[in-house]
């Protein structure tokens, strides 16, 4: 194990001691004297890499947390913070601009000093001791720029210090449906809004998907999110972005070879150089706007589960979580655990943030599974043909908000833009032909809308009504959180920051007119949960977990997974037997496929007529419906899963359907309208 010692400069009271593992056995310890410490601080790494830190005061816990993050992940959190401050464009030039006006139109304006302050009580002296700590790492690794990290002198580029507005940019965050919510309404304008419902799973509940009459459907054809998609994208690296000569030219060979052997894939004209993100994640990929047109399954997403001690060998509570997002170097996670006073937790964050997002303390453990939250809206104007700027509001012309920023852009001059905000928004597109303007409505834009910072709140909950407490301030992503306590209570709490929609789905783009407007925001202990069910195990998977009798429903989402993951999930935690902490690790990795259950038999009564073809059937209805890696019927399935995916969409959408939502492709039809339709055969049209 390696121990590092922190120590403020000019005296022990701010020692950190910082300390590596670098054996199973052995101990290795460094002294470092950095200023911006109380008191002496320790850190161990463990063999693992992970951060144990103790610390005498809490700012000093939360500058080593930010110190350690900064010394393991320096270039992944330089560039969350350009991403952050919409800086990008001042070191990979132009073509990134777009993502930089973005960026600062959807930057958060309001009250920094509230903000910090809705996620801890002394958030405001949490978050700016992480910066600091931060910052000091900056300002060491900047005193030595040869010992950098190699991006860095890849790409010509120093890190540079943070401020608490990159900790609570949004920029990353699983945000909202804005991209769906667009999609449908394109759909809506080309095959209309009862053959959209036929295609696609809604619920619980009828919504209202017609678009309003004032709204021009063929307008919506336009690339109305470029200026969200570009705030919310990965950054991607060229071979002219190296600035040393001998790398560039060895990175051009290696994209040159990518180009090669994606176009001998059949992927010609694919992006060749793989887009990049700090926090590299396919799960928020696939929710993304930018990728809702070309994701292949609607399944994506994460488990989570609590079991009581009465059906648990050790006859204390079990929670498990698989968040399903992406293995990657650097990782999206970073592991630490934090020991100060009132602080005892361990588990994973991310290194942006302070705090642990999915751990445990010493009285209870919790984990986190995206919970559909449709906290977003496209707003259509009309314009003033007199003055641009003015939109229509209940019959009267309001004026936008107008801010203009500089943005310094690598190899040309600073670009000067205006960013414009009607009371709902920001701006996002504007048809001057068509004196139209289009704005999104965000609730992450409110005061508490930091991804996953609220989980400062949790890290110290002693019971479970202290967690729930917690989660009221919880509100960006909307999330189904799970709690284990030590004295045996189990729950589920959804949290997110909800619209109150009366008259409106929020499906769709509405008017901006003054008709459709939110009535405030549920409070988060009204959403829906769960002590201790009779059941004794509960469980979540993105799906739809609304009671019918649930009294707020204009505040529900109408988007959920399949329900596959999670009726697995019961039917083993249901099993007559107490559970084991091994057999939560197998069942976060079970390979049984219930859609294959429900697919195969139907293959009973067939034959074919080529007899690769009927070997392929016959083996198939032998199968035991496990994905297994070694398993031929898997692979045989997988095909033919595709295949008929692909026939059902050929049979139910219509040819003019266009091709922007999920169900636009065979790869994008769900499980579940596939299942459907191969069992009634029929189509309303």
């Amino acid at each position: 194990m390696t121990r590092y010692q922190l120590i403020p400069r000019g005296g022990l009271a701010g020692l950190l001691t910082l300390a590596i593992v670098t054996s199973v056995t052995g101990q290795e310890a460094q002294r470092l004297s950095v200023t911006g410490l109380e008191r002496p601080v320790e850190i161990l790494k463990d063999r693992w890499g992970i951060a144990h830190i103790y610390a005498e005061t809490e700012p000093d816990l939360f500058f080593a947390q930010g110190f350690s993050a900064a010394r393991d992940r320096l270039f992944q959190l330089e560039l969350w913070r350009r991403q952050a401050t919409g800086t990008v464009a001042e070191f990979l030039g132009p073509r990134e601009l777009k993502r930089d006006i973005g960026t600062r139109l959807f930057k958060f304006r309001r009250d920094l000093t509230q903000e910090l302050s809705h996620y801890h009580p002394r958030g405001a002296t949490i978050i700016n001791a992480f910066v600091r700590g931060i910052n000091a790492y900056i300002d060491e690794a900047n005193r030595a720029p040869d010992k950098l990290p190699l991006e860095f002198r890849l790409l010509g580029i120093k890190p540079q210090h943070w401020t608490p507005d990159v900790v609570i940019s949004r920029h990353q965050g699983l945000l909202g449906n804005i991209g769906q919510e667009l999609s449908i309404g394109r759909a809506v304008a080309a095959v209309g809004a009862e053959q959209v419902k036929f295609l696609s799973t809604f619920g619980p509940g009828d919504p209202d998907l017609t678009l309003d009459v004032a709204i021009d459907g063929a307008l919506l054809a336009a690339d109305i999110l470029g200026l969200y998609n570009a705030f919310r994208d990965g950054i991607r690296f060229r071979p002219e972005d190296i600035v040393l000569a001998e790398q560039r030219g060895r990175a051009g060979e290696e994209a040159a070879g990518a180009t090669a052997a994606a176009e001998a894939a059949g992927a010609a004209g694919a992006a060749y150089w793989p887009a990049w993100s700090p926090f590299p994640d396919p799960a928020a990929a696939a929710a993304s706007p930018a990728s809702a047109a070309v994701t292949g399954d609607p399944d994506i997403g994460s488990n989570n589960w609590v079991v009581s001690g009465r059906l648990s060998e050790s006859s204390y509570p079990l929670m498990a979580n698989d968040p399903h997002r992406a293995q990657s170097a650097p990782s999206l996670r970073y592991w630490v655990h934090l020991v100060g006073p009132g602080w005892n937790v361990i588990g994973g964050g991310e290194p942006s943030l302070p705090g642990v997002s999915i751990g445990h303390n010493e009285f209870g453990a919790w984990g986190l599974t995206v919970f559909s939250t449709d906290g977003e809206d496209l707003y259509v104007y009309d314009t003033n043909p007199e003055n641009p700027n003015q939109y229509r509001y209940r019959a009267a012309w309001e004026t936008m908000t107008v801010i203009r920023e500089t943005i310094p852009v690598k190899g040309q001059g600073p670009d000067t833009v205006e960013l414009k905000y009607t009371r709902h928004g920001p701006v996002v597109y504007e048809d001057r032909a068509r004196r139209k303007a289009f704005a999104v409505r965000a609730a992450w834009m409110e005061i508490g809308g930091a991804p996953y910072l609220a989980s400062l709140r949790m890290d110290q909950a002693r019971s479970w009504d202290e967690f729930r407490d917690a989660c009221a301030y919880s509100h960006i992503p909307g999330e189904n959180m799970v709690w284990a306590g030590k004295d045996g209570t189990i729950g589920w709490q959804a949290v997110g920051i909800a619209p109150i929609r009366r008259n409106f789905s929020g499906l769709v783009p509405v008017p901006g007119d003054g008709r459709y407007e939110w009535d405030g925001y549920l409070p988060i202990k009204a959403k829906p949960h769960v002590v201790n069910p009779p059941e004794g195990y509960f469980a979540t998977a993105n799906n739809d977990l609304i009671p019918r009798n649930y009294p707020y429903m204009d505040a529900i989402g109408f988007s959920w997974s399949d329900p596959y993951r999670w009726a697995r999930i019961n039917e083993v935690l249901a099993g007559g037997r107490r559970h084991s902490v091994a057999d939560m690790a197998r069942l976060q990795t079970d390979p049984v496929a219930i859609p294959a259950r429900q697919l195969v038999p139907l293959l009973e009564h067939l034959r074919a007529s080529e007899p690769r073809a009927e070997q392929a059937r016959r083996r198939l209805l032998e199968w035991d419906h496990r994905m297994e890696a070694s398993s031929v019927p898997a692979g045989i399935y997988t095909a033919w899963e595709g295949a008929l995916r692909e026939a059902v969409a050929g049979r139910v959408i219509p040819s003019n359907a266009p091709q922007a939502p999920t169900w636009s492709s065979g790869a994008g039809v769900r499980r579940s309208t596939t299942t459907r339709s191969s069992a009634t055969r029929s189509a309303p049209w």
